[in-house]
C-alpha cells in the first residue's frame, strides 16, 4: 500500500505543502471527532473528559506537523480509536451505572453535615491545607460555617453552607417577584434582523420597526445591536456614523 504522503513526494510535491494537507486534514478530523463526541467531552465534566480530549488533541497534532515522508497511516487510526472509544464508551455510560461509575467516578463528601470525613480525606490523598485551599475558592473562609463539601468527578468543589450563613433572598423576606417571559435576546446585529429570534418570542418585524421609531430610528440597517430584555422593553445602540 502506498503512503499518500510519499505518492505526493514522488510528485516533487514540496514538503511544506505536505504539512499543509495534513494540517487541513487534522483540523477537519478533529472538527468531526469533537461533534460525534457532543459537548460533555467538550466541557470535559470529568478527569477522564480532561485526560481524553489531551490525548485526542496530542495525536491530532503529531499527523499535522509530522515530518513528509513519514508514514502518518498510524496516527490516522490512533485518532479515530481514541475518538471511536470514548463515545461508545459515553453511550454505555448512559445504558448502565456500573460503567458510568468505573468511567467518570463518583461524587466524594468531604464535610458531612460540618463533620470533616477523615477518612474520605485519607482515601482520596487530601489533607487539612488541601481542603481549605478548595474551601476559600468557593469563597468559604471558615469550615465551621460549611455544612456539606462535594469532591466532584471533575475535581471541583461544591459547597453547602449552614442555613445562617446562607445570604438572604427574596423569598426569606417575601419580596413579591416578576417572572421573566424571556431570556435577554439579540434581535438586531450589525444592521441585520434576527428572524429566527424573533419568531421564538413571537415578535414581528413591524413591531421591530414601531419600537425602532419610538427611539427616532427609522431603518434596522441603522441599529448595531438591539436586545429584547425580560420586562419586554428594547434596548438600542445605534451604529456609528463614518
Amino acid at each position: 500500500m502506498i503512503n499518500i504522503w510519499e505518492w505526493y513526494e514522488m510528485d516533487g510535491m514540496n514538503e511544506y505543502f505536505v504539512t499543509i494537507l495534513r494540517s487541513l486534514f487534522a483540523f477537519f478530523a478533529l472538527l468531526l471527532l469533537t461533534r460525534l463526541m457532543g459537548k460533555k467531552q467538550m466541557s470535559q465534566l470529568t478527569y477522564f473528559n480532561y485526560i481524553a480530549g489531551i490525548t485526542i488533541g496530542s495525536i491530532t497534532a503529531d499527523l499535522a506537523v509530522r515530518p513528509a515522508g513519514n508514514d502518518s497511516f498510524h496516527d490516522l487510526i490512533a485518532l479515530f480509536v481514541w475518538g471511536m472509544l470514548v463515545i461508545l464508551l459515553g453511550i454505555a455510560g448512559l445504558k448502565s451505572k456500573k460503567t458510568r461509575l468505573l468511567i467518570d467516578g463518583e461524587p466524594s463528601i468531604l464535610i458531612r453535615k460540618g463533620i470533616v470525613q477523615e477518612d474520605i480525606l485519607s482515601q482520596l490523598r487530601l489533607n487539612m491545607d488541601d481542603l481549605s485551599m478548595l474551601l476559600r475558592r468557593e469563597k468559604a473562609f471558615s469550615i465551621s460555617s460549611v455544612e456539606y463539601a462535594i469532591l466532584e468527578p471533575n475535581g471541583q468543589l461544591s459547597v453547602l453552607m449552614k442555613p445562617e450563613k446562607l445570604p438572604v433572598t427574596k423569598e426569606d423576606l417575601q419580596v413579591p417577584q416578576k417572572t421573566h417571559r424571556n431570556l435577554p435576546t439579540t434581535v438586531v446585529l450589525d444592521g441585520q434582523m434576527s428572524s429566527h429570534e424573533m419568531n421564538e418570542l413571537g415578535l414581528s418585524p413591524e413591531w421591530l420597526i414601531s419600537e425602532l421609531r419610538k427611539q427616532n430610528i427609522t431603518s434596522v440597517s441603522e441599529v448595531f445591536y438591539a436586545e429584547y430584555l425580560p420586562d419586554g422593553k428594547l434596548t438600542v445602540q445605534k451604529k456609528k456614523e463614518r
